[in-house]
């Protein structure tokens, strides 16, 4: 068989009908040419609802609310993107998780962190059973895997991976499908732990999924499909002329992820780069756009992305002896001591104080005023980094 493809779709990329078919078809197309294994989050906003869900004793009339507009959410989704020979049993199957999702909510909380687990998972359950019905919709047959096959510790919530369980797992789960000619769904987020009960990765853990997922079952190539062209050299919120990098290595995709890069979730490169596989973060509305590429290779010198912390466990004495909190920006890349003086002096330019300044494994690091932070980090970016230029996939 050849090195399966997994394909990872955010929230975003399955928010709704129309775009569930735009996943179907880029995952039915890839399969085409070789096996793939495909990991899908929630729909947006969906694990949110849930973990509220989850907090508490909920009323029956809540329960009944959240379960109606689930159920209509879902369905909808479902009507437009599946096919009407699978639309029968793609209802019956909502409908079934539907009706256990309630259980679990209106059964006593023993173990308040199993149930709060045990809940949060059906957004990802519920968009599987979507989207796996919409690929076999576009002539690709796709099944969910029967069980979750990502083997975790006993901790219910942002659980460490059992490696060698996982592989044995995936042997056992999703390998089969692909050598059967299927595409293999696989619910995000979602692990199983010792005692055979759903555990999380933690928040945006489905990039995980997706690495964990490829480094078990000998993947060579991850597509971490979202609603951006890739990885952006700065936060656009913030900057707003932050521009596409087209390769991160993996040590600098982990740092930038860290630092709050939403795109990835932090530990996602740590299979990719034990593995040696190859990540591609790409746009699912936009999907022959070239994306960012993340690999093992040596970036040379310079800035390569900026980020920010605010409010960092630092204090700074000010000028009146009092204690003040610190923003942090770290230029990620290999920067050198000329890099570090070249940003004093533009930090100076846009008169800005640098609190604190040095280079550390990260790259540079300048500590200012909270209320500088924002501005010291577009200055940064705007005379650090030089702007690469991507062009489009024909």
């Amino acid at each position: 068989m050849d090195h399966p493809l997994i394909i990872k779709f955010g929230g975003t990329s399955v928010g709704g009908g129309a775009q569930f078919t735009r996943a179907a078809k880029i995952a039915a197309d890839a399969a085409a040419a070789r096996p793939v294994a495909v990991v899908v989050s929630a729909m947006s906003g969906v694990t949110n609802t849930l973990l509220g869900a989850a907090r508490g004793n909920v009323e029956a009339d809540a329960t009944a609310e959240l379960r109606r507009a689930l159920e209509e959410r879902h369905l909808e989704a479902a009507r437009e993107a599946v096919a009407a020979e699978y639309l029968p049993g793609v209802e019956e199957r909502l409908l079934a998780l539907l009706d256990r999702l309630v259980a679990a909510i209106q059964a006593p909380a023993v173990q308040p962190a199993a149930r709060k687990a045990e809940i949060a998972v059906y957004g990802e359950r519920l968009s599987s059973t979507i989207l796996a019905g919409a690929i076999s919709s576009q002539d690709a047959p796709a099944r969910v895997v029967a069980e979750d096959p990502i083997a975790t510790g006993a901790e219910f919530s942002a659980s460490e991976v059992d490696v060698g369980e996982t592989e044995r797992r995936c042997a056992r789960l999703v390998a089969p499908l692909l050598d059967g000619g299927l595409v293999a769904v696989v619910p995000g987020y979602v692990g199983h732990s010792p005692e055979g009960l759903p555990t999380t990765l933690g928040r945006g853990g489905s990039d995980l999924s997706a690495t964990v997922l490829g480094r078990a079952i000998g993947s060579s190539e991850v597509w971490i499909m979202t609603d951006v062209d890739g990885v952006l050299d700065a936060d656009p919120r913030l900057v707003p002329d932050a521009t596409l990098m087209p390769r991160l290595s993996y040590e600098e995709a982990g740092v930038f992820a860290g630092l709050g890069a939403k795109v990835l979730h932090p530990k996602t490169m740590e299979p990719a780069s034990e593995s040696g596989m190859e990540v591609f973060v790409r746009n699912s509305f936009a999907p022959k756009r070239p994306g960012t590429r993340v690999t093992g290779f040596e970036a040379g010198p310079g800035v390569r992305c900026v980020a920010l912390r605010r409010e960092v466990a630092v204090e700074i004495p000010c000028t009146d002896g009092r204690e003040s909190k610190a923003a942090m920006v770290v230029c990620i890349g290999s920067p050198d001591d000329e890099d570090l003086a070249r940003g004093l002096k533009i930090l100076r330019s846009a008169g800005i104080p640098a609190w604190h300044h040095g280079i550390a494994s990260a790259g540079l690091v300048y500590v200012v005023a909270v209320e500088a932070g924002e501005a010291a980090l577009r200055a940064l970016h705007g005379s650090l980094i030089t702007t690469p230029v991507v062009e489009e996939v024909a």
